[in-house]
C-alpha cells in the first residue's frame, strides 16, 4: 500500500501540462494550455489545461478532473498504479508497506497482470545477462546484430531459456497462480497441469504501452531447426492489458521523439525500430507485422500527424505499405512512403548506414502516397485496359478519401496527368467516391450527434432556449434556401479558385459544397433541405450529368415540387451587381467567380451560425460555472468571438445585418 506521505508528495510534484502533454499536443494560450480531447473525437479543441489550478476539463466531453485523474481516464490505471507512474515519472522512491492477504486479494486481475509480466521482463533480462545459456545463445544473437549494452539494456531485452517450464515454475515459486499465468499468455496449460513456457528458446523483446508499463512480449526463436515446425517470432495473445491493434512498438521510447521532430516514421519489426535508435533516430515506431490499424494511427497523432512509412523494397513490404495508407488518409494525417533498397530491410539499413546517411536516403526517396500507390499499381496493370480502370478507380477512392479540398484538387490534377486522362474524367470519378462517403458519414452521424452534445455539455432548459434563439427558424431557412438553390441550379458548373500555390484549380459546384459541409460538419436544419441534399448526393453518384432530371424521376411527390420551387433560370446575383443583372444557362461557365462567391457567403453564414451557437452554449453555461470553469469557459469564448470576427470581416457584414449575403 502507498503511504499518505508519499501520495501527498506525487501529487505536490505533478505538474499537469507535463503529465497531459505527455499524451496530448498542448498549445499555449495565455496562462493556460489547449488542445485536442484524447476522450473523444474532435476538430475544434475543448480541451483546456490549467497550470494553475492543477487541472484539465474538456468542454466537449465533460472529462474533468487532476494528473492523478488524468493517467487513470487515459491508460485505464488504478488508483494506485496511477501513482506508481507519477511517482516514477518524478524520480519518487515509494516504500510501500506490504498488503495482507486480504488486501492482496482485492488486487484487480489487471493489476496483478501489469505486476506478472513485469515480474517476467526482469527474469529474462537476468536469463541473459546471468546465465550460460542465455550468454552464449541470446546475447549472442544479440551481438551479431551488432546491439550495443546500452541498447539492450534501453529496450530492456532478454532471453527464455530452453527448458519446458523454467519461467513458469519460476513464477510459481514467487507466488503467481497457474490461472494468472494462464491468462498472461506467458504459459501454456494442457491436461493433467502440463505446463508449457509459450516463448522458451526465444530471445524476448518487451512491448510497452504509452506509459512505459510492459504488457506483451515477442520471442524469435533461436533453434536453426525449430524453424521448420515453429513460427520464428510468436507474440502473446490479446488479454486484458494487451490489444494488438492498439500498441505500436517502441512508441514509449519514441514519444518525445516524435514530438519534438513533428514525424514519426512507422516500420514493421522489432529490430527495425531498435537498430534505428541505435543509429540515432528516435522518432520511430514499430507495427509490429500487422497491418496498420485506426488505433494505431490515432496513437500517433496524439504526437504528430506527419507518418512516413518505411518497408522493405521487395513484394512484401510494398503490399504491407499499402494495406496502411488509406486507414491513415481517413485520420486526416499526412502519409509518405519509402522503399529501400530491395537488398536492404530497415534493420540492416540502419546498421549499415550513419544517421545523416539514412535521413538524407529518406528525404531524398519519400513520395506522397498516391504516386507512390499508382506507380506500383500502373506496374502491375500495364496495357491492360480493364485493370488500368480498376487502378484508377481504386486511387480515386483514396484521393477521395482526404479532406482538404485545396489538396485534394491538386491529387487531382497530378493523378490525371500520371494516368494521362483528361482531369474532369478523374475528377468525376473522385467525386462519385467522395459522395457516398459523405453520405455514409452523414447516416451514421444524424443519428448520434444531437443526443451526444447534449449529453455531454449536460444542456439545461436555459442553455437549450439560449441555443434556439440563436438563430430563428426563419433565417436558418432563408439561408438553407439559398444553399439548395445553388446546389439545384448549377451543382454541376465548374469554378475554379487558385491555391496556395498561386496555380488555378477547378471544381464543380456541387463537389465544392459537399467538401466544406462535411468538413465542418454543417447540418441543414430544414428537414425538406436535408432530405433533398442527401437525395442530390445518392443521384450524382450515379450519373455524371443531368442530376437533377435523375433525381426528379426517383423522387417523391413532396421533393418533386421542392425541386420545382427552386429551379430558377439565372445565377443569384452578388452584391456588386444591379437588381436586372442575369446569366443565362449557356453562359454560366463564365461566370465561375459568381458562384464560387455566392457559395463561400452561404457556408460562411451556415459556419458563423454553428459558431454563435456554440459560443451562446459555453456563455450560459458561465452562470452555473465554479471559479475553475469560469476561466475555461472564458478562453474558450474568447476564441470562439475571434473565428466570429474573422467570418465576419470576410462576409463584410455583421450577424445582425446577414439578410443581405443570404438572399
Amino acid at each position: 500500500m502507498i503511504k499518505p506521505d508519499d501520495i501527498e508528495r506525487i501529487v505536490d510534484a505533478c505538474r499537469i501540462e507535463e503529465v497531459v502533454g505527455d499524451f496530448v499536443r498542448l498549445t499555449k494560450r495565455g496562462a493556460n494550455y489547449i488542445g485536442l480531447c484524447p476522450f473523444h473525437n474532435e476538430k475544434t479543441p475543448s480541451f483546456i489545461v490549467s497550470p494553475a489550478k492543477g487541472i484539465y476539463k474538456c468542454f466537449g466531453c465533460g472529462k474533468a478532473g487532476d494528473a492523478v485523474n488524468f493517467v487513470m481516464e487515459h491508460e485505464h490505471y488504478s488508483y494506485p498504479e496511477a501513482l506508481r507512474y507519477l511517482a516514477r515519472k518524478y524520480g519518487i522512491v515509494l516504500v510501500e508497506t506490504q498488503p495482507t492477504a486480504e488486501q492482496k486479494k482485492e488486487y484487480d486481475e489487471k493489476e496483478q497482470l501489469y505486476k506478472l509480466h513485469e515480474y517476467a521482463k526482469d527474469f529474462f533480462i537476468d536469463q541473459l545477462l546471468h546465465t550460460p545459456e542465455g550468454k552464449n545463445v541470446g546475447l549472442a544473437y544479440f551481438r551479431q546484430r551488432s546491439f550495443t549494452d546500452n541498447t539492450i539494456a534501453k529496450f530492456q531485452l532478454g532471453y527464455s531459456p530452453q527448458g519446458r517450464d523454467a519461467f513458469t515454475q519460476s513464477a510459481l515459486h514467487k507466488g503467481y497462480s497457474a490461472k494468472e499465468l494462464e491468462k498472461s499468455g506467458l504459459t501454456i496449460i494442457k491436461d493433467n497441469n502440463y505446463f508449457l513456457d509459450r516463448f522458451r528458446e526465444r530471445v524476448i523483446f518487451p512491448v510497452h504501452n504509452f506509459s512505459g508499463r510492459v504488457i506483451a512480449f515477442g520471442g524469435r526463436v533461436m533453434s536453426a531447426g525449430k524453424t521448420d515446425y515453429a513460427a520464428k517470432y510468436v507474440n502473446s495473445p490479446e488479454t486484458d492489458i494487451y490489444h494488438k491493434s492498439n500498441v505500436l512498438y517502441g512508441i514509449y521510447l519514441s514519444k518525445n521523439a516524435i514530438k519534438k521532430f513533428d514525424k514519426c516514421y512507422l516500420v514493421e519489426g522489432y529490430t527495425d525500430v531498435i537498430s534505428f535508435h541505435q543509429t540515432g533516430i528516435e522518432n520511430v515506431v514499430a507495427s509490429s507485422g500487422t497491418s496498420l490499424t485506426v488505433e494505431q494511427i490515432r496513437l500517433i497523432k496524439k504526437l504528430t500527424n506527419n507518418i512516413t512509412i518505411i518497408y522493405d523494397g521487395d513484394n512484401a513490404g510494398i503490399k504491407a505499405a499499402l494495406r496502411g495508407i488509406s486507414l491513415a488518409l481517413k485520420q486526416d494525417v499526412n502519409v509518405r512512403v519509402v522503399l529501400l533498397p530491395p537488398e536492404d530491410d530497415p534493420d540492416s539499413f540502419a546498421r549499415n548506414h550513419t544517421m545523416e546517411e539514412c535521413v538524407a536516403y529518406i528525404e531524398e526517396h519519400e513520395c506522397d502516397f498516391i504516386t507512390f500507390k499508382a506507380k506500383i499499381l500502373l506496374a502491375d496493370a500495364k496495357t491492360d485496359p480493364i485493370k488500368r480502370a480498376e487502378v484508377i478507380n481504386t486511387i480515386a477512392g483514396d484521393v477521395a478519401l482526404v479532406n482538404d479540398v485545396i489538396v485534394r484538387s491538386e491529387y487531382v490534377h497530378q493523378c490525371s496527368d500520371l494516368f494521362s486522362i483528361p482531369e474532369e474524367s478523374f475528377a468525376d470519378a473522385v467525386r462519385k467516391k467522395y459522395y457516398k462517403i459523405v453520405s455514409e458519414q452523414r447516416a451514421k452521424q444524424e443519428e448520434t450527434n444531437a443526443a451526444e452534445a447534449e449529453q455531454a455539455l449536460d444542456l439545461s432548459d436555459t442553455v437549450k432556449r439560449h441555443t434556439q434563439s440563436i438563430m430563428p427558424r426563419n433565417k436558418a431557412q432563408v439561408a438553407e434556401k439559398a444553399l439548395m438553390k445553388l446546389l439545384i441550379n448549377h451543382g454541376e458548373s465548374l469554378v475554379f479558385f487558385n491555391t496556395e500555390q498561386d496555380e488555378p484549380c477547378g471544381i464543380r459546384l456541387d463537389q465544392f459544397i459537399y467538401n466544406n459541409m462535411a468538413e465542418d460538419a454543417i447540418e441543414l436544419s430544414v428537414p425538406e433541405y436535408a432530405e433533398l441534399y442527401d437525395l442530390y448526393a445518392k443521384y450524382a453518384e450515379q450519373c455524371d450529368d443531368n442530376v437533377v432530371k435523375s433525381m426528379c424521376n426517383g423522387a417523391s411527390e413532396k421533393l418533386r415540387a421542392t425541386i420545382m420551387e427552386l429551379l430558377e433560370v439565372q445565377v443569384p446575383k452578388t452584391s456588386e451587381e444591379g437588381a436586372d443583372s442575369t446569366i443565362k444557362e449557356n453562359g454560366v461557365e463564365d461566370y465561375s467567380g459568381v458562384l464560387l462567391e455566392n457559395a463561400v457567403r452561404i457556408l460562411q453564414f451556415l459556419r458563423l451560425t454553428r459558431l454563435l451557437s456554440r459560443r451562446s452554449l459555453f456563455k450560459a453555461k458561465l452562470q452555473n460555472a465554479s471559479e475553475e470553469e469560469t476561466d475555461v469557459l472564458l478562453i474558450l469564448i474568447q476564441e470562439l468571438t475571434q473565428k466570429i470576427a474573422e467570418i465576419e470581416a470576410i462576409l463584410g457584414t455583421t450577424y445582425r445585418n446577414n439578410s443581405e449575403y443570404i438572399c
